[in-house]
């Protein structure tokens, strides 16, 4: 074991050296993701990831304490140090400050006139799921978002006439219906700010590094290093990885690594063995049988060379749970990009590749984190409060566009493994001396 660490930890001071000798970027601290989204000087991220700390857990109190029917969610707000409360009926203000749980937080609540009750809410969710189902809808995109107290569908135009019966009769819920643009992320002006590295490639697997296929195609971008009870790792991602990827001959895609400025390497990784691509869960794993690349708990965040956030190291996960709380990914196509989460429940309707019929994609997270084709399978995280080189895994980007992704929670990657495929998954994070 203390062989297997000081060869991991050689690796590691590789990494750093070559980054140090190789870099030609000049970021500033400024330009740090989450301090960018946040549009404030990097050294105020500290204290906003403190405030934000504190209104998730006043938030975690709240919910338990507001029923279904006289509210309609919540969501908070680190920059106005403040957790928003939609009220139906506001009789019931009083009852929620007096519970001596929320009384030494009263402050930092702010009760918002609301039409809709988390009961209606939800209900209304699951009859437009089914709606989808039936009327086989197609790219379409469903949520609750609390900071329109409303049902958000996300739709495109180019969709509008195979769609026409599932918008006439989602109308009649009156829910907000939202045009994006069919395309997704163009990513030249990212890469043309940024001068490439000539095909420099590091020892270790970086989170966020992309993956290409036999054929040089890149599809996806490395997760989280996980590991079963016999000591196998994998690597999670997206199951739709691979979907249009040659097979091997025992049926299954091989992987190789790419970094984000590097041209396709062949260096074999493994292949994706599990994945659920028509199925309910948008979740792979990459069985680890390559020899030439370095496992690592990494997270790359390699635009930002030389600051200290150039790499980012997995402390260990978390869950989300409240609306409005930041957080970021790394994948092969946008990098990093950091944003809030918009939505805790989340579908999308798709369609089957096989039978031509719409398969619903469930529990996961809508967030406004710029993404792109490539990004999907990349790692999500927060950060951890004053360790800012330190961050906590929350889950798997799945999907993406300009102005919005969403990912699977890792409660559910881990669920899957355990009743789908019989694995019992364990994280690998990194030690800290």
């Amino acid at each position: 074991m203390v062989t297997k660490n000081r060869y991991i930890l050689i690796n590691l001071l590789t990494t750093l050296f070559m980054l140090i000798n190789h870099s030609t970027i000049h970021a500033k601290h400024e330009h740090e993701p989450l301090a960018r989204y946040w549009e404030v000087p990097v050294e105020k991220v500290p204290d906003l990831l403190t405030i934000e700390e504190n209104l998730i857990m006043v938030d975690s109190i709240l919910k338990p304490i507001l029923d279904n029917l006289n509210f309609g969610g919540t969501y908070i707000n680190a920059k106005e140090n403040k957790v928003f409360i939609n009220t139906v009926n506001s009789s019931m203000i009083p009852i929620v400050k007096s519970t001596p749980e929320i009384k030494p937080y009263i402050d930092l609540l702010s009760f918002l006139n609301a039409t809709k009750s988390s009961y209606q809410l939800n209900t209304t969710f699951n009859e437009l799921i089914i709606l989808a189902q039936e009327l086989n809808a197609y790219n379409v995109e469903i949520g609750i978002n609390p900071k329109f107290n409303n049902i958000v569908i996300d739709l495109n135009h180019e969709d509008d006439e195979v769609n026409k019966n599932f918008i006439d009769s989602a109308a009649k819920f009156n829910p907000i219906m939202q045009y994006s643009e069919a395309d997704p992320t163009d990513s030249t002006i990212l890469e043309s700010n940024i001068e490439k590295r000539n095909g420099l490639i590091f020892p270790n697997l970086l989170c966020g590094d992309g993956l290409h296929d036999r054929n040089g195609k890149s599809i996806c971008s490395v997760g989280l290093n996980v590991r079963d009870s016999n000591g196998q790792d994998y690597i999670m991602t997206a199951g739709h990885c691979g979907t249009r990827s040659p097979r091997n001959q025992q049926g299954f895609v091989d992987l190789y690594q790419k970094g984000w400025f590097s041209p396709p390497t062949y260096r074999y990784v493994g292949q994706l063995e599990y994945y659920s691509s028509n199925q309910t869960y948008d979740f792979g794993l990459i069985r680890v049988i390559g020899t030439n690349v370095s496992l690592s708990t990494i997270i790359s965040n390699l635009d930002q060379i030389p600051n200290i956030y150039a790499l980012l190291f997995i402390k260990d996960i978390s869950v989300i749970t409240s609306v409005g709380a930041s957080v970021c990914k790394s994948g092969h196509k946008t990098h990093v990009t950091c944003g809030e989460v918009l939505e805790l429940n989340f579908a999308t309707a798709i369609r089957n590749i096989n039978t031509n019929q719409t398969v619903i994609k469930r529990e996961m997270i809508k967030t406004n984190l710029k993404g792109g084709p490539g990004d999907s399978g990349g790692i999500v995280y927060t950060y951890s409060t004053n360790q800012s080189v330190f961050v906590l895994v929350v889950g798997t980007m799945v999907g993406g566009s300009k102005t919005r992704s969403y990912f699977l929670p890792l409660p559910v990657s881990f669920r899957v493994s355990r009743i789908d495929y019989n694995l019992n998954l364990s994280v690998v994070v990194t030690r800290q001396l």
